[in-house]
């Protein structure tokens, strides 16, 4: 199984990390939240993991994200 990722998934990966919930992805890409939901299926089936925070890690250490400069705002 492919490891990459294909670029929709690394921004919904992206947005996973930075906390946007499902329809928020859905709104901020314009795509349905049925596909979020897949995206992210296929996300963790490339990956091999089960949760959502782990998509987190993931994207950190892979390099697409960097908290120092992210600003993280509890809603």
């Amino acid at each position: 199984m492919d490891h990459l990722l294909s670029c929709k998934e690394v921004e919904v990966a992206i947005l996973v990390a930075k906390g946007y919930k499902d329809n928020e992805i859905a709104l901020s890409l314009f795509i349905s939240r049925r596909r979020v939901g897949e995206i992210i299926a296929s996300i963790k089936g490339k990956w091999h993991i089960t949760s959502r925070v782990q998509i987190g890690i993931i994207t950190y250490y892979c390099g697409l994200i960097d908290i120092k400069k992210e600003v993280f705002v509890k809603h």
